[in-house]
């Protein structure tokens, strides 16, 4: 099932599956905010599409 997460900052990541939103999430978080993210909390504001 695809997710997406919408970053406050505008930003808007999908995956096809939890480990995909996962990546992105994270890669997006550490290049943008120089944030760790973990995948608990990527999985927390993914949402279905």
């Amino acid at each position: 099932m695809e997710k997406v997460i919408n970053c406050p900052c505008g930003f808007v990541l999908r995956g096809s599956s939890d480990e995909e939103v996962v990546k992105k999430a994270q890669e997006h978080a550490k290049s943008a905010h120089a944030m760790d993210l973990s995948r608990e909390q990527a999985l927390g504001m993914a949402r279905p599409a």
